[in-house]
């Protein structure tokens, strides 16, 4: 009787090893996931998603005459495996991303400036990439002195009051990437509301939503879509360059927009280097 209440309380005495090896597992991914995800290098995070697989497969912790395999490809730690697939995922998005600045770049050497009637022929193929947006009055075309102007209505790009870019407004932005990302033009994203004055507790006036909106748009373009970050530039000009009077809600509608202005060769030469 005495000799199995010892070897009960000996077996009970090990079983905080599984909840300590369990522990231990998850703070190394976390930490090692924060690692991870603050970093733009998709060849170090594919590296580190090789490492953290071969250090997770088969870990063996021992103690005394016990011991404990944690295997995330049999199942035995599923939040631990998560993490892995969470590692595994950004490693991919990061080598996407890194896939279409490496295209571009490779096309530095032949990308051209555009002026006049280049201008106006990348007009015509935008258009054809945007016909739908078009037809719905989201989006406005057109060749003034500074290059081409793409002008994109708030409601097909941004909800009201936020300046977080909506499926809709990726999906469009997205579409006329092809035409874009492989010109040598500088690009500037320029931000307009109306005359409204905000009642966001985010944004104290009008200018700060129309620069949070630039700068949110050149992120996706440089981040999401693989445009070189050189090439970009954000502007916020509040409600103090309205293309129609601000006293009718068709006017107001006008002027809540984002322009992406591709400049000129004159325009850009002038622009700060």
């Amino acid at each position: 009787m005495r000799k199995k209440k010892h070897e009960e309380e000996e077996g009970g005495s090990e079983r905080w090893l599984v909840s300590y090896a369990d522990f231990i597992t998850l703070l190394f991914a976390f930490f090692t996931t924060l690692y991870a995800i603050s970093t733009v290098d998709a060849h170090k995070a594919g590296k580190l998603q090789t490492a953290m697989r071969e250090s997770f497969d088969g870990i063996t912790f021992t103690s005394g005459s016990s011991s404990l395999t944690l295997n995330p490809g049999t199942g035995d730690n599923p939040s631990a495996r998560e993490l892995l697939k969470n590692i595994e995922l950004r490693g991919k998005e990061l080598k996407e991303l890194q896939h279409k600045r490496n295209m571009a770049g490779s096309g530095a050497a032949k990308r051209e400036t555009l002026s006049g009637e280049g201008l106006n022929q990348l007009k015509k193929r935008v258009e054809a990439m945007l016909t739908t947006d078009l037809l719905k009055e989201r989006v406005k075309l057109y060749v003034d002195a500074r290059g081409l102007i793409i002008s994109l209505g708030e409601a097909g790009v941004f909800d009201s009051g936020s300046y977080q870019i909506n499926p809709d407004g990726k999906a469009m932005l997205q579409n006329m990437a092809g035409a874009l990302i492989n010109l040598g033009n500088q690009i500037r994203v320029e931000g307009h509301t109306d005359n409204v004055p905000i009642k966001n507790p985010k944004f104290p006036s009008n200018w700060e939503l129309s620069t949070a909106r630039a700068t949110a748009m050149i992120a996706y373009l440089s981040d999401g879509l693989g445009f070189t970050p050189e090439q970009l530039s954000a502007a916020g000009y509040g409600e103090f360059r309205p293309v129609a009077p601000n006293d009718t809600e068709a006017g107001r509608s006008r002027n809540r927009r984002v322009d992406v202005v591709i400049l000129n060769a004159a325009a850009a030469a002038v622009e700060p280097k």
